[in-house]
């Protein structure tokens, strides 16, 4: 930038009478700039090639190439630099008609040199103003582009770290998840503690981005000590819930989640919820969806007594289906705002129940988006539990 006290600022004079050049250069000099005068239009074209002016100053009408001509010219080589149009009093309204086209201002004959002081001062002011805006501007958008780039390799990483599909003889898990912003809060866990010993969970914190996919991914990495242990999910959830408390107690996050353990050879299912959706049960052989509860507070919130946490317990049979899900399913709004609720939610699922885990998850999801018209308010994550 050259309008500052180590470089002065560089002046292009553009004026075909010889006298009122030289004046216009004295003036200029006087004030310390760096001043390059043209005779005429065709002279300053080739002389705004070569250089970087800051400021040029050329009258409006002269031979061949007109004032109008020169501005056209040092705006496409430069659109911060700065032209001052110089005419007569009678050309006012063509000067006026300049600045519509990009000229600063207009000088009106004879120019006084106040006036033709006062208002360079003030052009290469407005050029150090509008480079400022145009670098913080670039910086802005290189900072973005930063933020995209991390937030795609981001949303990657969770991608490859959300399990798709498990599957044992006796068991098919599937995960499905649409994120609302491409990262989100929302995932789900799969952990075979032993060839008859499955857990699977899913999780929601509170928040959206990249500060709630590492938290969600911190909490994955704790649970899952405690599944090799072969502990119960009430137990995981009091150790869950301590070791939130612990770490992220100074943040504004909380989580729900449900967490369940499958028993394949003994056909049973635990379960514990914080503060989450229901699981849902199909049960095969009445045709029906059985609620499986066992809410207890909300992780992160405050500690709680082992024994105050509490998980149900039932047993399973060949054809059950375990439903897992986040609130983005039920939130899930029309055209009309109406959101879809639990009982049509079920209604939805049923259509889906004799499908495959992996298709059913994915019908499920593309329903709840045809129900929405593709605009969802939340991240909507399911996992689908068949046992065989």
């Amino acid at each position: 930038m050259k309008h500052n006290n180590l470089a002065p600022a560089l002046i292009l004079v553009v004026e075909d009478e010889e006298n009122l050049r030289r004046l216009f250069v004295q003036f200029l000099l006087r004030e310390k700039y760096n001043v390059h005068e043209a005779r005429n239009g065709e002279e300053a074209r080739e002389m705004i090639a070569r250089s970087d002016y800051d400021v040029v100053i050329t009258d409006m009408q002269m031979h061949k190439m007109s004032g109008i001509d020169v501005l056209t010219t040092a705006k496409i080589k430069d659109p911060l630099t700065q032209v001052l149009i110089v005419t007569g009093f009678g050309s006012i309204s063509t000067a006026v008609n300049a600045m519509q086209q990009g000229a600063y201002e207009y000088l009106t004959k004879p120019v006084q040199a106040e006036a033709l002081v006062i208002k360079v001062k003030n052009a290469l002011e407005r050029r150090y103003l509008q480079q400022k805006l145009e670098r913080q501007e670039k910086s802005l958008e290189e900072h973005h582009l930063l933020i995209e780039r991390d937030l795609n390799l981001a949303r990657q990483v969770q991608e490859s770290l959300v399990p798709e599909f498990f599957s044992t003889q006796k068991l098919d898990v599937s995960v499905k998840y649409f994120p609302m912003i491409g990262l989100g809060g929302d995932f789900a866990d799969i952990y075979q503690q032993s060839p008859g010993h499955v857990y699977f969970t899913v999780i929601d914190v509170t928040g959206h981005g990249i500060a709630a996919a590492l938290v969600v991914n911190r909490v994955c990495n704790e649970w899952r000590k405690w599944a090799l242990e072969g502990l119960h999910p009430s137990e995981i959830l009091w150790r869950l819930n301590d070791f939130f408390i612990r770490t992220f107690h100074d943040t504004p996050l909380f989580l729900t989640i449900m967490l369940a353990e499958c028993d394949l050879y003994e056909k049973t299912l635990r379960i514990a919820g914080s503060a989450h959706p229901d699981a849902l049960l199909w049960r095969s052989s009445s045709k029906r969806f059985q609620h499986l509860e066992a809410q207890n507070i909300i992780i992160g919130f405050e500690h709680k007594r082992l024994a105050e946490f509490k998980e149900e317990e039932t047993g399973l049979e060949p054809g059950d289906v375990l439903y897992l899900y986040t609130d983005g399913l039920i939130e899930a709004e029309n055209e009309a705002g109406k959101p879809i609720g639990l009982e049509n939610l079920q209604r939805l699922i049923k259509k889906h129940v004799q499908s495959p885990a992996l298709q059913s998850s994915a019908d499920i999801i593309d329903d709840l988006l045809n129900y929405s018209q593709g605009v969802v308010g939340d991240d909507m994550l399911i996992l689908v539990a068949a046992f065989h």
